[in-house]
């Protein structure tokens, strides 16, 4: 049985006190019978308890600075203390015990100045209980990265990482050891827990050891002070939710199909993560989910509570336009980063499956795909979602943002094929790809502003509200002519001064006008939807203009590609400064969280940690631009 039975969903107290008895044991002639028992170093501190679940303090600085102040733990004692007995051995050494007379411990913890041991020993009376870390949601979005056995089940070695805080690598000195991690945010019960399972009889003794580590590429001058955030939180993009078994939002929310491309762009440029785990293993874990049949929102299927989720759907009657894109840049990018060639020929198939399914949504044969909904003005329901990621706003038919992405899976493909000595398909994908970039700037371009906009409805009206990421997304995959690029970047600089946006410590808002309402899918003012005509009274409130880190990698990218240094550089420092401070993690004081702001810095998020924007680290290696 987990040790979550027990204590987590209402167990008998005396079915807990007997498995505290058998859980611990043992004393050497040195301990003392203590109460609590605490570690502090300048990289961790740890306060163990006599009452389960026994860990009730657990914080860490990645960088070792001592910043170990902020306990995240969600700690409920569950028993009366003279269930177990908790030894103290010397300052870094104490045991678990339920029985004086016990001369091995079935629980003893080692600690050091960067790392620590959880040594667990089997005997006849070991109720197989484990030792369960439970983070509260509210207070950090920990997340165990690793490659997933089933459900809820997680193989060592793997990292926990805390956002903001800092990483420990987790190894077993047994092989095949899987531990149990879980998460919810249903309310009332929002916790992500990790729980260490004890020996069994064939392993005798199981040593877990969690060294902190800070994981991120190295460059020149990476070791100064603002690029803490940098190296503490490289790996705040990714977060698995252990439901689902995939990279989602966080550990607790929903897996999208259109976002998994931007871990796989991450996990290119990741090191090692422990012993034999990479980044890109986590890509192939989720990318063959979707493969094999899974759905996400995004996609036609997800529907609410699908596999046992709290999700509550996807609620149009066809896939979003960059679904299948960004399934396909991720299993290209695995194809790519691995150059693991049985894999991609056991797949390119259904990859292929995915490129030709969506190359068929060119209902007009113009090169570009088209949604199924119209993007005319006045369409929107307040029920049925847009093309693509920004699904309050109205995206629809002709998607510049769906596009971009789409050619970009297209040159993928046309890769993937050469690579696997598929000619044929290889030369279909490019001249489709070419077909794509000779429509895109002449059907998106807006002289009237200068800037391309964000979709051409149906009606054949321009839909353009100065959108920051669609043209940064459009200069990043060469859609827009080499000489126009520095116009269009300009245009949009000289519009953020206009407009009054300068702090970048909040990230880059989406659009620099406000959505009219006739254009945006969300009717209620929370959600960015205004009650006035041009929407003026919601703007700067979530998609309508909010401030964030999403999609702010491509920003940096078509600045740096712009060559307008002095842009990029106050946009880099601005946003590396936010990252550092932990700024887009956590509530505020008006029950919104700090995902999504308005330009003064008021809260308007909803997710509490919304990873996708992370990817904005990947572009504040100088290297790298």
């Amino acid at each position: 049985m987990r040790f979550t039975s027990f204590v987590y969903q209402g167990g008998p107290a005396i079915v807990l006190f007997a498995a505290c008895a058998a859980l611990c044991c043992g004393r050497s002639s040195a301990v003392t019978q203590v109460k609590d028992f605490e570690y502090a170093s300048r990289y961790y501190k740890i306060q163990l308890s006599d009452t389960a679940p026994f860990v009730r303090y657990f914080s860490v600085d990645g960088l070792g600075n001592g910043k170990v102040e902020h306990n995240p733990i969600q700690w409920k004692p569950t028993s009366k203390p003279s269930g177990c007995f908790l030894r103290k051995e010397s300052n870094s050494k104490a045991e678990l015990t339920g029985s004086i007379d016990k001369n091995v411990a079935n629980w003893v913890f080692s600690f050091e100045e960067r790392e620590f041991s959880i040594t667990t020993n089997w005997d006849q009376a070991n109720a197989a209980e484990g030792i369960t870390f439970r983070f509260a949601k509210q207070e950090n979005h920990a997340t165990l990265l690793g490659v997933m056995a089933d459900r809820n089940k997680t193989r060592l070695p793997a990292v926990l990482h805390l956002p903001d805080m800092g990483s420990f690598q987790v190894v077993a000195d047994k092989p095949g050891v899987v531990v149990d991690y879980a998460a919810s945010r249903k309310e009332g019960e929002q916790y992500i827990s990790v729980t260490l399972p004890a020996a069994t009889e064939q392993q005798g003794t199981v040593r877990y050891t969690f060294t902190v580590a800070a994981i991120y590429p190295k460059f020149e001058g990476v070791e100064q002070d603002k690029y803490a955030g940098y190296r503490r939180d490289y790996l705040n993009l990714f977060q698995v939710n252990p439901a689902v078994r995939v990279i989602a939002n966080n550990s607790c929310s929903d897996a999208c199909a259109f976002t998994l491309f931007l871990s796989s762009m991450l996990a290119l440029n990741t090191p090692p993560l422990v012993e034999s785990l990479t980044a890109l293993d986590l890509i192939r874990m989720s990318i063959e989910r979707y493969l094999n049949g899974m759905k996400a929102y995004g996609q036609v299927g997800y529907t609410q509570g699908y596999e046992g989720t709290t999700a509550v759907g996807w609620s149009s009657p066809e896939n979003s336009l960059d679904s299948y894109p960004s399934l396909i840049i991720t299993a290209c990018n695995y194809i790519k980063g691995s150059n693991n060639v049985p894999w991609a020929a056991q797949y390119y198939p259904q990859i292929k499956a995915w490129m030709d399914d969506q190359m068929k949504r060119d209902y007009d044969g113009n090169g570009l795909v088209e949604y199924e909904l119209s993007g005319n003005s006045g369409s929107w329901d307040g029920v049925l979602r847009p093309a693509n990621w920004w699904d309050t706003i109205g995206f629809g038919h002709e998607d510049a943002f769906s596009n971009a992405l789409a050619y970009e899976a297209l040159n993928l493909m046309e890769m993937v094929a050469a690579r696997l000595d598929k000619k044929e398909d290889a030369v279909h994908y490019a001249q489709l790809a070419g077909k794509l970039k000779e429509s895109y700037f002449k059907t998106f371009y807006n002289p009237a502003t200068g800037v391309l906009a964000g979709w051409k409805s149906k009606d054949g009206k321009l839909h353009d509200y100065y959108f920051l990421f669609v043209n940064s997304m459009a200069v990043y995959y060469g859609l827009v002519p080499e000489d126009k690029v520095k116009d269009v970047m300009t245009i949009l600089w000289n519009k953020m001064q206009e407009v009054g946006f300068t702090d970048f410590t909040l990230g880059v808002p989406g659009n620099l006008v406000s959505v009219w309402r006739e254009d945006y899918t969300h009717p209620i003012p929370r959600w960015g939807g205004g009650e006035k005509e041009d929407g003026s009274d919601a703007f700067q409130r979530y998609e309508n203009g909010g401030a964030s880190i999403n999609w702010s990698y491509f920003t940096l990218k078509a600045f740096k590609k712009a060559g307008l240094h002095e842009a990029l550089q106050k946009i880099t420092d601005g946003v590396l400064a936010g990252i550092d401070a932990g700024a887009f993690q956590g509530s505020c004081t008006n029950g919104m969280t700090r995902d999504w702001k308005t330009w003064n810095g008021e809260c308007w998020g909803y997710e509490g940690y919304l990873c996708d924007g992370y990817l904005a680290l990947l572009a504040l290696n100088p290297e790298d631009r």
